[in-house]
């Protein structure tokens, strides 16, 4: 059986009541404030913003400061829960000047958490409504290391935020993380470079007016180790130039014209080699496989889409330090994936196969022999051949042995999940598509030869043939189970199973989460 739910450390306890304090301060303002505001806006704007920063002040100088940043998180997320709650509140016999003065008190206790000794904080994580605010306020967190803007107005209002953004970037001095995607200019990252020279990761994905006009600036952050320029309007010559300057560079994000910068550096800059580490590519052929290894020999993951361009994908068996692959659209047989994996397979931790066709049992057979270090194992809409003819019968070595999450979103035989799923004693993570058809007698024979008992997550997004009976299997031999996902769309169990199985756990206490998430 799962574990039983432990009571919450009370630091966390004391995190969640300054949260709930929070809340319960600004339901306190509603009244008073609104009511001056009726009768005086000016000094009802000038009450609230004594209030707010009176509030703040004591919560800054009550917690310690290695909390700060939990507490901005607690912070936030009661004053979001406080915004739907006065939403909720809202009907048609209020007065509408009356529910704005009401939001516009709420919506502003966000400021609350705003403080120049915070380290972290991921403004995409909040509504809209409360982004407004952070950006506003963005140049009271001078002390930050790490800024997440998400994607800002998603390229539709920048002139906007823009003011915003400039004004708190150039006094963040300590920042080494950047987010900004779809709104970054060149402007923005004119002044990142002079202000933040501790940069290490940047990314402006999506951002069309990042232009090499840019390149000069980024050169500016010499610390810079991941740098994501996707859908952007850098050019190949702004990617080289980049690529040469930047010695610390390890990871470019997605850069499907990758082959092309590394000829125009070698022709044109310099031949290397450089540190990357990542490279991550849909445009490649077989001579830029070449230059890749001869130009970034510590590659150590390689993302590509196979087309009929790459003669010999086994190129990739001469990065030394190569222990992550991602395959998308090839045959495993065919194309040299077999030959690659038994050269190479050894060395790697984590394999995804997307678009992989000819993949049969003994494709799997030769997956779990010829990689027996694999970690992380997907296998994304892959066409999976139910062939019972055997070439590999005899296993040398003990397959999947270290194996710590599978993720199988594929159309495959019951065979095939048998021997994934019966073979891997480490596993931790499992996540199976709507299309595997796994049902109860499957689970129970792989329960029986392989108890999970390191399962922490299993979410099956739907079956038509499992029920309350694989449930009570998983409870009883997986101890560490703490995520069990998307029994709603297990089409054995009905309605009033699943609420009489919530009032279980929680009437017994146990520590498992049966909420649906649907996320891959």
């Amino acid at each position: 059986m799962p574990k039983l739910r432990q009571p919450a450390a009370l630091e966390a306890a004391a995190l969640r009541a300054v949260g709930a304090f929070v809340a319960a301060a600004g339901r306190a303002m509603l009244l008073p404030v609104c009511a001056l505001t009726q009768r005086d806006p000016d000094r009802g704007l000038a009450a609230l913003q004594e209030r707010l920063q009176a509030l703040n002040e004591l919560l800054y100088a009550s917690v310690p400061w290695y909390l700060f940043d939990k507490m901005a998180q607690q912070v936030l997320t009661a004053v979001s829960a406080l915004i739907q709650e006065t939403k909720n509140e809202f009907n048609n016999f209020e007065s509408m000047s009356v529910f704005m003065n009401h939001m516009n008190v709420v919506v502003s206790l966000t400021e609350v958490a705003v403080h120049p000794h915070l380290r972290h904080i991921d403004i995409s994580l909040w509504p809209k409504i409360m982004r407004y605010v952070l950006y506003r306020n963005l140049h009271r967190m001078t002390g930050l290391e790490s800024l997440n803007l998400g994607s800002g107005s998603s390229g539709w209002k920048m002139a906007d935020i823009e003011k915003s953004i400039v004004g708190g970037i150039t006094a963040m001095h300590h920042l080494t993380s950047l987010c900004l995607c779809f709104d970054c200019t060149d402007h923005i990252l004119a002044l990142v470079g002079e202000a933040c020279a501790r940069l290490q990761k940047l990314d402006v994905t999506s951002s069309r007016s990042v232009t090499n006009r840019s390149v000069p600036a980024l050169l500016q952050c010499a610390r810079l180790r991941e740098l994501h320029l996707y859908r952007t309007s850098v050019t190949v010559e702004g990617y080289a130039q980049l690529l040469v300057g930047l010695k610390q560079l390890e990871d470019f994000g997605r850069c499907d014209e990758f082959g092309q910068v590394l000829e125009f550096a070698k022709s044109a800059l310099a031949d290397g080699p450089y540190g990357l580490r990542i490279f991550q590519s849909r445009d490649v052929t077989t001579a830029h496989l070449n230059l890749l290894v001869e130009m970034c020999p510590r590659v150590t993951h390689v993302s590509i889409f196979h087309d009929e361009r790459i003669s010999d994908i086994t190129v990739l068996a001469n990065l030394d330090d190569l222990s992550e692959l991602k395959l998308l659209s090839c045959d495993f047989f065919t194309d040299n994936v077999k030959q690659l994996l038994e050269i190479k397979g050894r060395n790697l931790t984590w394999l995804h196969l997307e678009h992989v066709e000819e993949i049969d049992l003994n494709a799997l057979m030769y997956i779990s022999q010829f990689c027996p270090n694999l970690k992380k194992l997907t296998f994304y809409n892959c066409e999976f051949l139910d062939h019972t003819s055997l070439s590999y019968t005899k296993l040398t070595v003990p397959p999947f042995q270290c194996l710590e999450r599978i993720v199988c979103l594929a159309d495959c035989a019951l065979l095939h999940l048998e021997f994934l799923l019966s073979n891997c004693f480490n596993i931790r993570f499992i996540q199976l598509g709507s299309s595997t058809g796994i049902g109860d007698e499957t689970m129970a024979k792989v329960l029986l030869r392989n108890p999970m008992r390191k399962l922490e997550e299993l979410r099956i997004l739907y079956s038509d043939n499992l029920s309350m009976q694989t449930v009570q299997l998983l409870m009883t031999h997986c101890h560490s189970l703490r995520v069990l996902s998307e029994l709603e769309s297990w089409q054995g169990i009905t309605e009033r199973e699943l609420t009489e199985f919530r009032k279980h756990l929680a009437v017994s206490n146990i520590d498992l989460d049966v909420r649906p998430t649907l996320s891959y």
